[in-house]
């Protein structure tokens, strides 16, 4: 089964979602987020989403890679809850 299960991922449009951080990442992430924001507007960060977007697509992209021939995973529209099944 070749289909897609989910919508086009070609939006650009921001989704807020809820995830769960390790503390001590998500106050570094903060604190950079708040102190480059304040101090550093070159850096280009106004906001946490302007750290964990290009984080997040750079690692989505190095799994690509690894795992994928290079090209994107198959879209979900959902994922499943709780913990995967031990394999």
């Amino acid at each position: 089964m070749d289909e897609p299960t989910g919508q086009s991922t070609q939006s650009r449009r921001r989704v807020q979602r809820t995830i769960n951080f390790d503390r001590s990442v998500l106050e570094r992430a903060r604190a950079a987020a708040t102190y480059l924001a304040s101090y550093e507007p070159q850096a280009g960060v106004r906001s946490l989403a302007d750290i964990v977007n290009p984080a997040v697509l750079a690692y989505v992209t190095e799994l690509e890679d690894l795992y994928n021939g290079g090209e994107p995973f198959r879209p979900v529209l959902r994922m499943p809850s709780g913990r995967p099944a031990n394999r």
